[in-house]
């Protein structure tokens, strides 16, 4: 009777074992997924098919205090990975605000609000909105919005990214360091001027 007792517990822990994904993180991606936003999802490739997401972004330009919505549009979905980046670079970008519900924010880049991933593997839909604020400085001229969204925990799709938004003319992050060089000159070829050296 004790030997069927073992042999019991043994199978459904193999059976449990088997049934639980290994490998998943069905509340958020880890921090080590922030660069190249693989989930770790063991053995299982991402889709390689066009993926059946876009996003819909609020403004097609950016300006530094002002938020940015963006929706995913497709069918449902259960986990994601989302961040702002400039072109050909891996660092997130911006500040996320409150995420919505079965999401949460993942520090990425060393900023605590840097992406937003799933908090759960409920369902989000497409009326599912994140909201996104430009830094203070730095900005690059054009930011891309990149997500992988899994669909489940077998069918998920990386790299997927929302057209490019431009930086705003009336933005003013990363304009600090010409405006002060910019009088500096002007000033200098004045003083050349005065002195008769032009």
């Amino acid at each position: 009777m004790a030997q069927w007792n073992l042999c019991l517990l043994f199978g459904s822990t193999v059976l449990c074992t088997m049934l639980i994904p290994c490998g998943a993180f069905p509340t958020g991606a880890p921090a080590s997924a922030c660069e190249n936003m693989l989930p770790v999802h063991t053995g299982i490739q991402p889709q390689q098919t066009l993926a059946p997401y876009e996003f819909l972004v609020s403004s097609p330009s950016f300006l530094n205090g002002q938020p940015i919505n963006i929706q995913i549009l497709g069918p449902t979905y259960r986990g994601l990975l989302l961040e702002a980046r400039s072109f050909g670079s891996t660092t997130a970008l911006g500040f996320w605000k409150s995420p919505p519900n079965n999401t949460k924010f993942l520090q990425c880049s060393g900023n605590p609000y840097g992406a937003v991933t799933h908090s759960n593997t409920n369902l989000k839909t497409r009326q599912t909105a994140y909201t996104w604020l430009p830094p203070n400085s730095g900005c690059p001229s054009v930011v891309t919005f990149v997500a992988t969204v899994a669909w489940s925990h077998e069918i998920y799709w990386t790299n997927v990214k929302s057209k490019v938004i431009w930086k705003n003319p009336k933005a003013t992050c990363g304009a600090e360091t010409p405006t002060r060089i910019l009088p500096a000159a002007a000033l200098l070829s004045l003083l050349l001027i005065l002195f008769g050296h032009i």
